[in-house]
């Protein structure tokens, strides 16, 4: 009985893979152009080869597995030479993989016979299929059409799919129609319509993270350039959308391009605004560099893109953590502060440790900048921050050495955050070593979603000079008027003598009055400071009162 039901068994198993006529790559049902061709991958076995390294592969799939399963089979020839549509989009049950071989790939296929694949196209819905490839008439191409999964047997279902000849919406919507282009400033460009045609690429690259290794909806454009040197790629402020660039080459076809043509990108600029990009890249005079231009996880838009002779800014002293500033902890009292800037700083992304307060992990660009200190076995300091550019963000945080960030008593998990929303951060160091310890200081700017800047900062030692003296203030510090025309009245409520100094700096850092005022008595004080030489604009006061920082924001009219 037991091998009447294993037989039974085995020709219902056969039966049912023999309804589906093309369940197997030489099998393929011929096609022409199709319309909403009905389908089922119900019953399905998987026959098509595994393809490691393309964008078919999931970043949750078993790189031992299959990554297409429960796949069926056509071949195309189409009637016309130029780009095809093989699509799902939305017209599917299951969550879709497809692929498209190259032309004469004959059974069983190779991972070198792949010429294009899909897993989940744009907003289609269902996470359904869709892709373009180039075709040319008279020539065959295997369609593969399959479902998604982590494991065998994956996803199967029905739906309909079309192939149908695809007209560009932009001209350069692929990289073989690349338009050819030279250095120029504000050079429009609209993506509306693009699709994705360009490579992935590896998700580690901080240009490719985000859940998205590719730049999509992408055009193209060649660039061969009268000269050798540096230039600048930016849509920096002048888009409407989330871009990402990539440059390729030199001297590459468009046919097999992939991530290791990669010459240069960017996803988020450093200073760009609303995810804007910029890059720098080396050219050589007389050879072609392939410009992409996209979005980041779909987006499209218009806007003007700049592709000038231009060196980069010089990154600051203390970019490396190699190259450290060194400075001091002072004792309460003391009003020198440390200066420095976030702007033109890069970071190294193979050994970069987010800042731990970052609450978004996934990825992004940032600039970074290094300091160092020895504590003089003072386990307790205090940190004194000033913001000094409008809009910028920075996180500070303390290290054992370039490797190795050690534990303080900074209140967001040892890590702390300065914004446009507060200029000035107080803040303790504690669990420092009883002994005198060498440590560094990294500021950091997040590009991606901040912008950097200029900024003043101070360690302040605990049980140096006094430091448990009770605030000198006695009361709130008053600024007017605001806006002001020649002239600005700081009022200033003193509970003690105490020592007074004030700057005033523009939104670009740069400082414009200095004061050392000295120590005044006890009481309530006015001091007025003429700006009458100053432009029309926003500017922060920024007063130290016996060591406590105090920013105020003005208008001069």
């Amino acid at each position: 009985m037991k091998i009447l039901y294993t037989t039974i068994f085995l020709l219902l198993c056969i039966t049912l893979n023999a309804q589906i006529a093309n369940d197997n790559c030489e099998n393929a049902i011929p096609i022409g152009e199709v319309i909403d061709e009905t389908f089922s991958t119900i019953g399905a076995t998987t026959d098509g080869p595994f393809h490691a390294d393309s964008p078919c592969l999931g970043a949750s799939d078993d790189p031992s597995l299959d990554s297409l399963y429960n796949d069926i089979w056509y071949l195309y020839s189409p009637t016309f030479s130029g780009f095809a549509l093989y699509s799902l989009c939305g017209t599917a049950d299951f969550d879709t993989k497809i692929a498209v071989y190259q032309s004469g790939a004959t059974c069983p296929l190779q991972d070198s016979d792949l010429l294009d694949c899909n897993e989940d196209a744009g907003t289609c819905a269902n996470s359904t299929s869709e892709v373009v490839f180039q075709v040319t008439e008279g020539e065959s191409y295997l369609l593969r059409l399959a479902g998604f999964g982590t494991s065998s047997p994956g996803e199967e279902g029905q739906g309909l799919f079309s192939v149908t000849e695809f007209v560009p919406g932009v001209a350069n919507d692929f990289c073989s129609g690349a338009i050819d282009i030279s250095v120029g400033l504000g050079q429009e460009f609209d993506s509306f319509s693009a699709t994705t045609d360009g490579p992935m690429h590896d998700p580690a690259n901080p240009c490719f993270q985000f859940g998205d290794n590719s730049i999509q909806s992408d055009i193209w454009y060649n660039f061969t350039p009268d000269f050798s040197g540096p230039v600048l790629w930016a849509t920096c402020d002048n888009v409407s959308f989330d871009t990402r660039l990539g440059v390729y080459g030199p001297d590459v076809d468009c046919v097999g391009l992939s991530d290791d043509d990669l010459f240069e990108c960017n996803d988020d600029g450093s200073g760009c605004a609303n995810y804007s990009s910029s890059l720098f890249f080396e050219v050589e005079e007389g050879r072609t560099y392939l410009l992409r231009l996209g979005g980041w996880n779909g987006a499209t838009g218009d806007g003007t893109f700049d592709l000038i002779n231009q060196s980069p800014p010089e990154p600051p002293a203390n970019d490396l953590c190699a190259d450290a500033i060194p400075f001091d902890i002072v004792p309460m009292g003391n009003n020198e502060a440390n200066s420095g800037t976030t702007i033109a700083a890069g970071f190294d992304p193979a050994n970069f440790t987010f800042p731990p307060c970052l609450a978004n992990q996934d990825g992004g660009e940032f600039a970074e900048v290094w300091y160092s200190f020895n504590n003089g076995g003072t386990e307790e300091v205090i940190l004194n921050f000033f913001s000094l550019s409008l809009d910028a963000a920075f996180f500070i945080d303390i290290w054992e050495d370039c490797s190795t960030p050690t534990d303080t008593l900074l209140v967001f998990n040892n890590c702390t955050f300065i914004d446009a929303e507060s200029l000035v951060l107080t803040d303790t160091l504690g669990l420092l070593a009883d002994t005198p310890t060498d440590y560094l200081l990294r500021v950091s700017t997040r590009l991606t979603s901040d912008l950097p800047g200029n900024f003043d900062f101070q360690l302040v030692g605990l049980g140096l000079s006094g430091f448990d003296t009770p605030s000198a203030l006695g009361g709130d510090v008053k600024l007017s008027p605001n806006p002001a025309s020649n002239t600005v009245n700081i009022e200033l409520p003193l509970n003690r003598k105490s020592s007074f100094a004030y700057s005033i700096r523009n939104m670009l850092g740069q400082e414009m009055i200095r004061q050392e005022v000295g120590n005044l008595p006890s009481g309530t004080h006015h001091q007025s400071i003429d700006i009458e030489s100053l432009n029309t604009g926003v500017y922060i006061v920024n007063m130290i009162i016996d060591n406590e920082p105090i920013g105020i924001k003005f208008v001069k009219e």
